[in-house]
C-alpha cells in the first residue's frame, strides 16, 4: 500500500505542475481533443522527456558502477600508483609519499584498506540501492497513470475542490490554496529542475576533466544537488577522485568551479524561484525542505515546502487578527 499512497502523491505533485500546461495547450487546440487526447500527450512527453531518458542514465550508471567495482578489485591486488602531481607538492611531499607507498601503492596495505571498507556492506548497499531504484520505476509507472486520469478529470477536480474551500474556509482557504499550489510548482522549478540544471553543467566539466565513471559522478551530482548544501559533498568527492587518478589541476578546477555553479545556483536562483514564487522567506523554505527529507524522504523535498508555506500563511493571519483587534481596542479607547 505505501508504494501506491507515493504514487498517489507523486501524481498529484505532477498533476499540479502541469496543469498550467495542460491549459495552455488547450487553448491550441481543438476542445474535443481536450479530454483524452492532450492528458495522453502530457504524460507522454513527461515519459519521453524524464523517465526514458532517466531509466537510460541508470542503466549506464550501473555498468559505470560495476567497472568502479572493477577497479577496486584491481586497486587491491596491485594498489594504487602515485599520481604525478604529488612529487610536485610544494610542502607535506615525503609524508604524503610515505603514506601513499604504505597504504595505496602496496597492495597489501591496499587490501587491508579494502578490507576495512566491508565489501558485501558495500556489495549489499549496492543491492539495495538497486530494489530501491527498481520501486521507484514501479511507484513513477503508477504516478504517471494517476496524472492521466488527473489531467482528464482536472476542470471537474478543481471546480469541485475550489468550491469545498469556499464552503469551508471562505476566501481565506482560496488564498491558501494559492500558496500552496504555487509552492508546489516553486519546489519543482527551484529544486529538481536547478538541481538537474547543475548536474549537467558540473557533468560537462567532469568528462572534460576525464573524470572515471563521469556519467555516474554527474547522476550522483544532480541528485545530490536537489538538496540545498549537499551538492558540495558531490562536487568535493568528484574532484578528489580526478585528482587521485593524476591530474591535480583538472581536481582543482572541477572543484572550483563546480563550487562556483552550487554557490550561484543556491543562492541567486533557487531562492527566487521557490521563495519568489509563494513570497515566502528562503530560510521557511530550507527548513522546510531538510526537515520534508528527513520525515517523508524524496517526496518530502515537496510535502516540507507546503507545510511551511501553510504555516507562514497561518502566520501572517493570525498578525493581520492580531493587528486588527488591537486597532479596534485602541479606537475604543479613544
Amino acid at each position: 500500500m505505501g508504494r501506491f499512497r507515493l504514487s498517489l502523491v507523486w501524481g498529484g505533485i505532477l498533476a499540479i505542475v502541469c496543469w498550467p500546461i495542460m491549459q495552455w495547450l488547450g487553448r491550441k487546440w481543438s476542445p474535443r481533443h481536450a479530454q483524452t487526447v492532450l492528458p495522453l500527450v502530457v504524460v507522454s512527453a513527461i515519459a519521453l522527456v524524464f523517465v526514458i531518458p532517466v531509466s537510460f542514465l541508470i542503466g549506464s550508471a550501473a555498468g559505470e558502477a560495476q567497472e568502479g567495482a572493477k577497479w577496486i578489485k584491481e586497486a587491491g591486488e596491485t594498489g594504487i600508483p602515485e599520481p604525478i602531481w604529488l612529487s610536485k607538492l610544494p610542502w607535506g611531499r615525503a609524508q604524503i609519499e610515505h603514506w601513499w607507498q604504505s597504504n595505496l601503492s602496496n597492495p597489501e596495505g591496499m587490501r587491508a584498506l579494502v578490507h576495512k571498507l566491508n565489501p558485501e556492506q558495500a556489495l549489499a548497499t549496492v543491492e539495495h540501492i538497486g530494489h530501491g531504484v527498481a520501486d521507484t520505476v514501479v511507484i513513477l509507472c503508477f504516478a504517471l497513470l494517476i496524472l492521466f486520469f488527473l489531467l482528464r478529470g482536472g476542470n471537474q477536480l478543481i471546480q469541485h475542490i475550489n468550491l469545498f474551500i469556499l464552503r469551508l474556509l471562505g476566501a481565506r482557504g482560496q488564498m491558501a490554496q494559492k500558496q500552496l499550489v504555487g509552492a508546489v510548482r516553486g519546489a519543482m522549478a527551484g529544486l529538481v529542475l536547478v538541481g538537474l540544471g547543475e548536474g549537467v553543467i558540473i557533468g560537462v566539466s567532469y568528462i572534460i576533466a576525464g573524470a572515471p565513471q563521469p556519467l555516474l559522478l554527474g547522476i550522483f551530482t544532480a541528485l545530490a544537488s536537489m538538496i540545498p548544501m549537499v551538492g558540495g559533498f558531490a562536487v568535493a568527492i568528484s574532484a578528489l577522485l580526478i585528482a587521485i587518478k593524476g591530474s591535480l589541476g583538472a581536481g582543482i578546477a572541477v572543484g572550483v568551479f563546480g563550487f562556483v555553479i552550487l554557490f550561484l545556483a543556491d543562492h541567486f536562483i533557487r531562492p527566487v524561484l521557490i521563495g519568489g514564487s509563494i513570497r515566502l522567506p528562503f530560510v521557511w523554505v530550507l527548513l522546510g525542505i531538510l526537515g520534508g527529507i528527513e520525515t517523508w524522504g524524496l517526496s518530502g523535498l515537496f510535502i516540507g515546502p507546503v507545510l511551511m508555506a501553510l504555516a507562514h500563511l497561518i502566520w501572517r493571519f493570525g498578525s493581520m487578527r492580531a493587528n486588527g483587534a488591537g486597532m479596534m481596542v485602541g479606537r475604543q479607547s479613544e
